[in-house]
Formats: structure tokens, sequence, C-alpha cells
């Protein structure tokens, strides 16, 4: 019986590991991404004479949400 408690305790903790290092994985992903769609958008809203603070908001969240995705489906 206790070997029974001691295979479930290892695959617990084998499923929890697992979504940790999805967790982090899509977590490194997105922030990535959203610094990547800043700088994009900022450099947009530059060159463009565009107001610089809603591009770059834009693109950050365009950047984070889309590398989350794509790191998702992977």
């Amino acid at each position: 019986m206790e070997d029974a408690k001691d295979y479930m305790t290892e695959v617990k903790e084998i499923v929890n590991k697992d979504k940790r290092e999805l967790l982090m994985m899509t977590s490194k992903a997105s922030v990535n991404g959203a610094v990547t769609g800043l700088v994009l958008g900022l450099m947009v809203g530059y060159y463009k004479n565009k107001n610089i603070y809603v591009t770059g908001l834009v693109g950050a969240i365009i950047g984070g949400v889309s590398t989350a995705i794509l790191v998702n489906k992977k």
C-alpha cells in the first residue's frame, strides 16, 4: 500500500514539474515578445510621426500575445 502512495506522489511531482516548466517557458517567451514588440512599436511610431506611447503599447501587447500563442502550440 505504501508503494502505491509513493508512485502516486512521484507522478504528481512529475506532472507539477512539467506544468511549472511550461509556465516558466511561456512567461519568459511572452516577456521577450512584449519587449520586442514594444521596441518595434516605438520605432514605427517615431518614424511615422505617430504617438509613440500608443504604438509602443500596441506593439507590446501584440508581441506578448502572439509569442505566448506560438510557444503554447509547440
